[in-house]
């Protein structure tokens, strides 16, 4: 049987290479679409596989349910927490905090800034990473311990065989000589917990507020339990945790106030869990929407399917060509049983080819692939070819079932009367003009998808900031909490060559400021609401350049406009500070212009402050979330987190890296360096969209591709029917372009009708993903009128030749080739 199926095929080659190249390519292009988007869902779901048990390891999250926002949660929870965890809960295992930080790391004369993780000594009790060298029960027991990561020992030493060197590490201007105790391996699968070093938290870290306040976001905590039933157990006690710690008086800095559940709650995540449910936790910005990889899966399961109605079409449409070989074949004593098992053999050898054509495509896809999306996705034979294997025995038998079923059913007696070869008939050609518009709405309901994505990935890259991006520079290293020397960090930048203005701030793109309290205008009888605070000190008006609404800027000739810094802001009782609100605050407080705000005083605790500006928003931060109402303060005082600003001119962005560069280490020699521009520093908000549209716009290019493949294979036969017809018609008179315009609306008929029912389905997914954005396109009736433009024209390209010759085909020779 094999042997007559292969000599089959190889007949069927020779009298018809157009139709075999047709299925076997659609068929290759179908499986690696398929293969290659598996390989990408497979590694979206591998996150934090290659960790022990990491679906007993949990994260501690913290939500805030502030009046005049909306509830947010946040890996970052208060470190005050980590304490009672074990007091509370007995069935945690083991905890550890997590905080990261850039170090500077130094070897010798080589030197790197390392993202380094602070944890407990029982971190390795808790996410069992792997080591490539040392022991994990002692590796972080000694205070002056490092862990470093394999990368960052080769760069530091050439070599991972460096246990017991010592190094000197530099964060936020404490320099300590550490011992380097282990090194990480390099993971075996996509990890969420990469750190460049380890080390043990140090003691000046935990004098900081966030170690002993309810109110501030410190880092993560995370924890382990034996399964999912402690995991029940602790998650159902954990709004009575907050009440027994939590709670406090109602001027308490420290604590909630007197209900904390009312306001803050704490959950658990899986470390199983993150990569996706990060997607709606505050700064996770590398997570990945679940709904999008699924998406994927679905799309090479489709793109599987219009591969597979390509070939059943093209089987279908030239089946009764095949007729008179079934009658003969029949009457020289084969069954339908015989002839069933040969053509589903054809056309799954057929499939086996167009796999191996699909295996050669995804190895030279993948790599691109993985550039594309920023991933680090291999072939994995283990994995693709078993399921490759399978993919095209389903697919052989999918495609030959029912062509099968139509060959093998023919009666000889009837086809060898017959002067003309069967064509199926009105329920054949409906079937097949039925694969036609399913191929081409799935490729046109795909491609509006895909253009609203690439446009909405656009506009977040393009979106009015609410301040002139261009020209600014943002330092991207820690400074000490020195008034001195960031002053003086202030005047080396401002002297710089190149440099227009200079300023400190401590909110900047892609920064979550953790100075967050509430504030209510005076004599208003509504509730409080909850702001985020910025101190600046500095030229900001010109390093930014917010667009003011009503009132006036910062002036340090008013003593009312210097306030405090964080910590002292609550100590000044009964003292009146000047603020800047911005747009979104304004309308929260109550305000209808942005006039009436101007003088107007709001209350935080016992503190008075004073409105005297009001500016747009200043959008820092993703467009996925809500903009938070926003009060500025200036301030001399020495800042917590500061970053600095420079605006410059005259001189390239890498020029003056190398200048400001120079600047930093005339102040901060020893601590992290970096300035970015704001492009740079925004880029992680919008660049998993842009990767994602052109990921979709290859996969609906290649979806139009096979649906073009099959409408092409459908016209040449049918063109090949329609012979004698056309003859006829123009004996009778018909012109060529009355052919012409018959056989291409015939042509395109389906690919209207495809048209018509993509674009529903299509409006209802763009509008459900767009309302993942708070700041976002509309959907526009112009993408759908794009897209099906294109389409048509396409699909007329595909079938005009066959037209052509069809409609300019003389009647003598139409009506004698019939």
């Amino acid at each position: 049987m094999l042997i007559t199926i292969l000599r089959n095929i190889v007949r069927q080659a020779r009298r018809q290479p157009l139709y075999l190249a047709l299925n076997v390519i659609g068929l290759g292009l179908g499986m690696a679409v398929c293969l290659v988007l598996t390989l990408q869902v497979r590694y979206e779901y591998s996150f934090n596989a290659s960790i022990p048990d990491a679906a007993n390891v949990l994260r501690l999250d913290a939500h805030h349910m502030n009046p005049g926002n909306a509830p947010q949660e946040n890996a970052d929870v208060p470190f005050i927490a980590f304490p009672f965890l074990h007091t509370d809960f007995p069935q945690i295992l083991a905890t550890t905090r997590y905080e990261t930080a850039d170090y500077q790391l130094r070897a010798g004369d080589r030197r790197v800034t390392a993202d380094t993780a602070m944890v407990d000594p029982s971190f390795f009790d808790v996410i069992t990473l792997k080591l490539e060298r040392g022991n994990a029960r002692t590796a972080l027991t000694r205070p002056d311990a490092i862990v470093l990561s394999a990368n960052t020992a080769q760069a530091l030493f050439g070599t991972t065989d460096v246990l017991g060197r010592i190094i000197t590490t530099d964060h936020e201007g404490h320099r300590v000589s550490q011992t380097v105790t282990a090194i990480l391996a390099r993971p075996s699968g996509p990890v969420t917990i990469r750190p460049d070093a380890l080390t043990p938290i140090p003691a000046y870290e935990m004098e900081k507020p966030q170690f002993t306040r309810w109110g501030s976001s410190a880092g993560d905590i995370f924890i382990r339990v034996h399964n999912a039933v402690d995991r029940g157990v602790i998650s159902q006690n954990l709004t009575r945790f907050v009440i027994d710690h939590a709670s406090g008086d109602a001027n308490d800095d420290n604590s909630e106030g007197v209900h904390p559940e009312r306001h803050f709650g704490l959950s658990l995540v899986s470390l199983r869990e993150t990569h996706f449910h990060d997607l709606q936790v505050i700064g996770g910005d590398e997570a990945t929407d679940r709904s999008v990889v699924n998406i994927l899966e679905l799309i090479g399961v489709l793109a599987l399917l219009l591969a597979v109605f390509n070939a059943v079409n093209l089987a279908t449409a030239r089946a009764g060509l095949r007729a008179r070989e079934v009658a003969i074949r029949k009457t020289l004593g084969a069954t339908r049983m015989v002839l069933f098992v040969q053509f589903v053999g054809e056309a799954i050898v057929n499939t086996a080819v167009g796999g191996a054509l699909a295996l050669a495509l995804c190895e030279v896809a993948l790599p691109f692939t993985a550039a594309l999306t920023g991933t680090t996705l291999h072939m994995d034979y283990g994995f693709t070819l078993p399921f490759l294997f399978g993919v095209v025995l389903l697919t052989g038998l999918a495609c030959g079932l029912y062509p099968a079923l139509i060959l093998s059913s023919y009666q000889p007696a009837h086809v060898l009367a017959a002067t003309r070869m069967p064509s199926g008939g009105r329920s054949a050609a409906r079937l097949r003009n039925g694969l036609v518009i399913i191929q081409f709405a799935f490729a046109v309901a795909f491609a509006i998808c895909t253009l609203v994505v690439n446009r909405q990935a656009n506009f977040m890259q393009t979106l009015d900031l609410g301040f002139v991006r261009e020209g600014v520079l943002i330092s991207s290293g820690d400074m000490a909490n020195d008034a001195g020397k960031q002053r003086a960090l202030i005047e080396a930048l401002r002297h710089t060559p190149g440099v227009v203005s200079t300023c400190l701030s401590e909110l900047t793109p892609n920064i979550d400021n953790r100075h967050r309290f509430d504030v209510t205008p005076v004599g208003s009888h509504s509730g409080d609401i909850h702001v985020l605070g910025d101190t600046i000190v500095g030229d900001y008006a010109t390093t930014y350049r917010p667009r003011l609404l009503a009132g006036r800027w910062f002036d340090s000739s008013h003593g009312e406009d210097d306030s405090p810094g964080d910590d002292a802001f609550y100590k000044a009782p009964g003292k009146t500070w000047n603020v800047v609100l911005n747009r979104t605050a304004l309308s929260r407080l109550g305000f209808v212009r942005p006039e009436s705000a101007v003088g107007a005083l709001l209350k935080s605790g016992s503190v008075t402050l004073r409105v005297i500006g009001v500016t747009k928003d200043m959008l820092f931060i993703s467009a996925r979330e809500d903009v938070s109402p926003q009060i500025t303060f200036y301030s001399t005082a020495p800042q917590s987190y500061p970053h600095a600003s420079v605006r410059f001119s005259g001189a390239s962005e890498n020029i003056m890296r190398t200048r400001l560069k120079l600047a930093w280490d005339q102040v901060f020699p020893d601590a992290p360096y970096g300035f970015e521009t704001v492009q740079e520093r925004m880029s992680t908000f919008y660049i998993t969209e842009q990767r994602r549209g052109w990921l979709f716009s290859i996969a609906s290019g290649i979806a139009v591709t096979i649906a073009c493949l099959g409408l092409y294979g459908l016209a040449s036969f049918i063109a090949l029917r329609r012979t004698h017809e056309v003859g006829i018609r123009k004996a009778l008179g018909a012109t060529s372009q009355k052919v012409l315009t018959l056989m291409l609306r015939d042509f395109l008929r389906p690919v209207l009708v495809a048209c018509v029912l993509a674009a529903v389905p299509a409006w209802l997914v763009a509008q459900s993903w767009l309302s993942g954005f708070h700041q976002r396109i509309a959907v526009s009736w112009l993408d759908f009128a794009i897209v099906v433009s294109v389409t048509i024209a396409i699909a007329a390209l595909t079938v005009l030749g066959q037209t052509l010759r069809l409609a300019r085909a003389e009647p003598a020779c139409a009506l004698r080739a019939e």
